[in-house]
């Protein structure tokens, strides 16, 4: 690849940067001093754009051989007779075990879009699965769903609450009870929930968020039924907040960086309740690679307070990934009927909702992520 090195080896994949490998070339006396074996080469003099002239994989010998262009190096080594180095033009080679033993990114995909919002990838028909008598296929389905897109649409599973609840909930255990209750009934003249003064009990236009982001453990599913649809608007959207980080961490590193190491205070204040978390946007798994969940909510960030030489990078990071999740062609645009109810995994997918006329009733229900894989697993196994 002209940008950098891909190695296959152990039904895997190992990248590196051309600029890496020439950093940490051993040959003597281009990369080495001759008689201390110290390296010589700063790296602030290596080329970070020129692709080498060629690479070869020698298989008899399981290396790797480089060949450098004239000039990749553009200041010459500090060694005695090493002027000629300003052409570096020399052959770096590397053992395959060494490569990867000090591999840095392994079966690492590159520019990973969202998921395009095809509505009919994670749509499914209740009735269709009563009328051919197979409740396995309905819980396959949705399990495979929610875990290629974080999301599954059902037609037509009724107005029963509880007995859609019980799909997704193993017997003996109960839903995520938040500071609203155990279900949220949504609608502009609720009478039934708490601290009900939050827009989603406004008939306003409620931009991509994640739940919760104010307590330190979020729900990890959250389930919208549909009771009666507005007469204009209320449409759910969303996009899947890990692909977004992703793909930005591949165009804007930097960006990246910023939203997964600098916290943010999400802050939720009412008249009755009070919560605030610290932490960054995106936060990691321990490895430092993998995305374990994102934190997005505008309406319950506290005011930022960064040093002044940050505060801009940081709004620009901010401002890029909301580019990305705002891509029209990555949301999945969904209109509920009467019936009908959408599951979707809160660590991974943003949602918001479209400003409505009417009346409008949906209702809320928050899972454990264990719970719901639970149940899935056992009921379309079930013989």
């Amino acid at each position: 690849r002209r940008d950098y090195l891909r190695l296959h080896a152990n039904n895997k994949t190992y990248d590196f940067h051309y600029f890496w490998l020439r950093h940490n070339c051993n040959a003597v006396p281009q990369s080495r001093h001759p008689l201390t074996n110290e390296r010589i080469v700063d790296c602030a003099h290596i080329s970070l754009d020129l692709p080498p002239t060629s690479v070869k994989l020698i298989e008899e010998n399981s290396k790797v051989e480089v060949q450098w262009p004239p000039n990749y190096i553009t200041i010459a080594p500090i060694c005695k007779n090493s002027s000629s180095s300003l052409v570096d033009s020399h052959t770096s080679t590397y053992s395959i075990d060494w490569l990867i033993s000090n591999a840095y990114a392994v079966d690492r995909i590159d520019n990973v879009q969202p998921d395009y919002g095809d509505i009919r990838k994670v749509e499914i028909d209740y009735k269709n699965y009563i009328n051919n008598n197979n409740l396995n296929d309905y819980f396959r389905d949705c399990y495979q769903r929610l875990k290629q897109y974080g999301l599954v649409v059902v037609r037509n599973r009724g107005l029963d609450t509880e007995t859609v609840i019980r799909d997704f909930l193993p017997d003996n255990c109960h839903v995520f009870e938040s500071h609203f209750g155990v279900i949220e009934d949504l609608r502009t003249d609720n009478k039934t929930n708490k601290n009900t003064d939050q827009l989603g009990y406004t008939n306003s236009a409620v931009d991509l968020h994640t739940d919760q982001p104010f307590i330190d453990n979020p729900p990890g599913m959250q389930m919208l039924q549909c009771i009666q649809k507005a007469d204009i608007g209320g449409d759910n959207h969303l996009v899947n907040s890990h692909k977004a980080a992703l793909y930005l961490r591949e165009i804007n590193p930097e960006a990246f960086y910023l939203l997964s190491t600098v916290a943010v205070k999400f802050h939720r204040k009412q008249k009755q309740f009070e919560s605030l978390h610290v932490g960054p946007i995106i936060e990691l798994e321990e490895n430092g690679n993998d995305i374990k969940k994102v934190r997005h909510s505008y309406f319950t960030f506290a005011t930022f307070q960064y040093p002044f030489w940050l505060m801009n990078s940081f709004y620009k990071a901010y401002q890029a990934y909301s580019t990305i999740l705002k891509d029209e062609k990555y949301t999945f645009n969904v209109l509920l009927e009467s019936g009908d109810f959408l599951l979707y995994d809160n660590y991974r997918m943003l949602h918001a909702r479209k400003e409505f006329q009417g009346e409008r009733f949906m209702r809320g229900i928050y899972f454990n992520h264990e719970q719901v894989w639970t149940k899935l697993e056992f009921e379309m196994n079930k013989k």
